[in-house]
């Protein structure tokens, strides 16, 4: 096979990763059960739980709340709350991270009104937080992230996706993705498949002989956000970058011709046994597992998985792109990356307290710190690291970050153009999409309907 194999040697890897409340880059729907739902009365009980007597924030300027979708009990959340301590002990500004879990937004947004908000926010762009700079939810970071000298420190694709439609950075990226397929090896050797497929007549073929030994190829939650990403990935093989934006901004697949393309080449897929069996039906979850448990030979996954990889399983995967057809308008099989898992916003109560909460983002752009969250939580974040930094002993997550632009072309990832009322409706349409009998027509049709509720 001509892709290398996952060295063995390093840290162990259960030592790292991360887990948040919210699986990937910005989908509400791809969060993780991880932690109870939670109301407004329930958010004092939170912050009991994490030290505090309170979810609001205080009105003492030196002390500060930062309402985290991040999970103490993870690598990345360990990670996050050592530094808030370490911030604390280096300026004396206490700090009381409260854990709001899955419904965040529905938290800060019931405080807000109430004029009990925390003074940070640490959450991703996606959705309810999309207005929160334009609807005064939050104040914008445009003025603060020049006047705060962090600006140079992070990279361009991250101020990018983090501002908004009239040209206002919504908060300050921090953690992003990549978000590669991932290919079991040993699976893909059993079936006689000497090489990884870089094209879908290849991938069709690796298909063929991996059910011939009993193999599942594509694992996919086709119910959910990872259903979803993998029928946008193909469906827009042969779209332009633009042409793909506004389509999942307003709708009409059905009368776009390449998109039509992209659909009829998703049901060929399917239709040629590439997706595992009754994809219609499973979760992210249920993906997962099949591709840990090896029992699934391939799964397009993102990087903040790599912590629960089981050993034997990363020892035989391989990072690479989504194969593509030919006349597409990628040179090289696809993969996503961004930065938009998480980043600081700031709230009106921490608009008042300006100094403190510059203090305390500057610490988290601290090149040492930001190598922490790779190092320890392998956590990519945002900030500019030099090359000796970005380096790691750990195979999967350098292969992540490091080796995947020269195997792969980056797609769009649809979450920063589908509104709010859109997102449940194409879900809904992802799963007719993995049915037995749902043609292009059907799909291109229900993606549409999807927008019908858009203002």
């Amino acid at each position: 096979m001509t892709a290398r194999r996952v060295r063995t040697t390093g840290r162990s890897r259960t030592a790292r990763g991360v887990r948040v409340a919210r699986l990937a880059p910005g989908d509400s729907r791809r969060r993780r059960r991880a932690a109870a739902l939670l109301g407004a009365a329930a958010l004092g009980l939170t912050a009991a739980a994490c030290g505090g007597s309170g979810g609001g924030a205080s009105s003492d300027p030196k002390t500060l709340t930062v309402l985290s979708q991040y999970v103490k009990s993870t690598p990345g959340g360990k990670v996050f709350h050592e530094e808030a301590k370490a911030f604390t002990e280096e300026t004396g500004i206490k700090v009381k991270v409260v854990e709001a879990g899955e419904d965040l937004d529905e938290t800060y947004e019931t405080s807000l009104t109430a004029g009990k908000e925390a003074d940070i926010v640490f959450v991703n762009v996606y959705d309810k937080s999309l207005g929160w700079s334009k609807n005064g939810a939050t104040v914008a970071a445009t003025d603060y992230i020049e006047d705060w000298g962090l600006k140079d420190k992070v990279l361009p694709q991250a101020l990018t996706e983090w501002t908004d439609s009239d040209g206002k950075l919504m908060g300050f990226p921090y953690a992003g993705f990549s978000w590669p397929v991932w290919y079991n090896t040993a699976l893909l050797e059993k079936a006689g498949v000497e090489e990884i497929p870089a094209t879908t007549d290849e991938l069709i073929a690796a298909a063929k002989k991996l059910r011939a030994k009993g193999i599942a190829p594509m694992a996919v939650g086709g119910k959910d956000w990872s259903g979803q990403k993998v029928l946008s990935q193909v469906a827009q093989a042969y779209s332009t970058a633009a042409e793909t934006r506004k389509l999942y901004a307003q709708g009409g697949f059905c009368a776009s011709a390449d998109a039509m393309k992209g659909i009829e080449l998703f049901v060929k897929l399917r239709e040629a046994g590439v997706f595992i069996d009754k994809a219609q039906g499973f979760t992210f979850e249920t993906m997962q597992s099949k591709f840990w448990n090896r029992q699934a030979a391939i799964m397009s996954q993102g990087s903040w998985a790599l912590a629960e990889v089981p050993e034997k399983t990363a020892e035989q995967t391989v990072m690479a792109g989504l194969p593509i057809p030919s006349g597409s308008t990628f040179d090289k099989p696809t993969a996503f990356r961004g930065y938009t898992s998480t980043g600081f916003w700031i709230s009106p109560n921490g608009d008042k307290k300006a100094d403190s909460v510059k203090r305390f983002i500057q610490h988290f752009y601290q090149q040492e710190v930001a190598e922490r969250f790779l190092d320890d939580a392998s956590i990519i974040t945002s900030v500019e690291l030099d090359e000796k930094r970005r380096a790691t002993d750990d195979d999967l997550l350098d292969q992540s970050l490091n080796d995947l632009p020269a195997k792969a072309d980056f797609a769009q990832l649809p979450d920063l153009q589908i509104p709010a009322a859109a997102n449940t409706p194409l879900v809904q349409a992802t799963s007719l999409a993995f049915g037995e009998d749902a043609d292009a027509k059907k799909i291109c049709a229900a993606m549409d309907q999807a927008y019908s509720g858009v203002k």
